[in-house]
């Protein structure tokens, strides 16, 4: 009887042993696979001189990435899904034998996805950048919109400090792309590629250095606009030295004052200049403060120095000024009871010549009793008992005392 007991307990504790010993297997499995999933796998060297792209591309198959060749010549992506009129597309279309990775599929249309995104916008109000030109997301849920409009629904919402690759601005928006953003085409406009093929793999690896290259341009750009910056703020300041030494010079006493110096480092100062820069104006103007500065130290020295006259030339003979005239006298008026008036030119009390004036440049009767010197051309009519000269120059020299 004792002995049945005994043996009863015994199979009473293996029995209950058997899910402890299940538990623990199952345990030792599990560790395993976890210790297998964490070791990294053995690192292939890459043959010496290869340069392409996706040289250290890992196949398809082992990645688990689909990739898909477009077949249309022109395939346009879409935000969504769904068979409407004119669904919302992004500013962005894929051509021919273009690379994608294939997602999900859904009502007819197949998920595909850019290395950066597809081609979207983002409001400036809720960014923030760098001066070098980085620019990320500022604000909770920052939509992501297919177009530059805030009307209409995003088509995707972003975390706040999400970094955008910008390739562009339009207005008040960035536009840029977005890694992870979904885009869709339809089933037909694409196909899955084969996964043992390793050429897609290369492809969307050159697709991805092309959009790269697109957001470096214009970091690119923006980082030599700052390097132009600094340069048109060295520029000016070599400028501004120069011309702190002309100032200086100036205030010397005209005699001392010498700009030769000056205006050789100014021109080479101007022969470094790029075409664009912001120094050549300024030194532009300072060169012509230069040559005007030494103009007139030179003027002044040419004054001051007294020009010595050879001992044995004669001085020059003072020529009258009044030479060119034809005839000097006091003009006066006759009037006559038969006919019109005459102007004549008297000397020392005698006629000397009647005057008139045919081109109606004088009017003779405002110089009446003033001592004039008249030139022109001279006639002897038959019916005059004097010559008469038709002014075409005539000089005032000295108006009669009236008392």
């Amino acid at each position: 009887m004792v002995i049945r007991k005994v043996e009863a307990a015994a199979r009473g504790v293996a029995v209950a042993a058997v899910p402890f010993l299940r538990a623990c297997a199952a345990a030792a499995l599990a560790l395993c696979a976890v210790v297998g999933a964490q070791t990294p796998a053995p690192f292939v060297t890459p043959p010496a001189g290869a340069t392409d792209p996706a040289a250290q591309q890992p196949s398809p198959a082992a990645t688990g990435t689909t990739y898909g060749r477009i077949v249309v010549e022109r395939a346009q992506l879409r935000c969504w899904t769904g068979a409407v009129a004119q669904p919302p597309v992004f500013d962005e279309a894929l051509t021919k034998d273009a690379v994608v990775v294939l997602g999900r599929s859904e009502n007819g249309f197949r998920c595909v996805q850019l290395p950066l995104g597809p081609v979207g916008f983002v409001s400036k109000k809720f960014t923030e950048s760098t001066p070098e030109g980085a620019v990320k997301t500022k604000g909770v849920k920052v939509a992501f919109r297919y177009r530059a409009k805030s009307s209409e629904a995003p088509v995707s919402q972003l975390d706040n400090g999400t970094a955008l690759h910008v390739v562009g601005e339009q207005d008040d928006w960035y536009r840029v792309r977005v890694p992870g953003v979904d885009a869709w085409v339809a089933e037909a406009e694409v196909q899955a590629a084969d996964a043992a093929d390793p050429a897609p793999a290369k492809l969307y690896a050159e697709l991805q250095q092309k959009q790269e290259g697109e957001v470096k341009a214009r970091l690119d750009a923006i980082a030599a606009q700052i390097a132009r910056q600094k340069q048109d703020e060295a520029d000016v300041a070599a400028v501004a030295k120069l011309q702190d030494d002309f100032l200086v010079e100036q205030k010397k006493p005209i005699g001392e004052q010498s700009y030769t110096a000056l205006n050789e480092a100014l021109d080479k100062l101007q022969a470094t200049f790029a075409a664009e820069s912001a120094g050549k104006p300024v030194a532009a103007t300072l060169k012509q403060r230069i040559d005007q500065q030494s103009w007139i130290v030179d003027a002044t020295a040419a004054v001051t120095k007294p020009k010595p006259v050879p001992a044995d030339v004669p001085p020059p003979d003072k020529k009258d000024p009044l030479e060119r005239f034809q005839s000097i006298g006091w003009l006066r008026y006759e009037r006559r009871i038969a006919g019109p008036g005459v102007y004549y030119l008297d000397k020392g009390g005698q006629r000397q010549y009647e005057l008139t004036c045919s081109n109606s440049r004088y009017d003779l009767g405002l110089f009446v009793d003033c001592e004039v010197a008249v030139l022109g051309p001279r006639r002897r009519p038959v019916t005059t008992a004097m010559s008469v000269i038709d002014v075409e120059r005539l000089e005032v020299l000295g108006v009669a005392n009236k008392r």
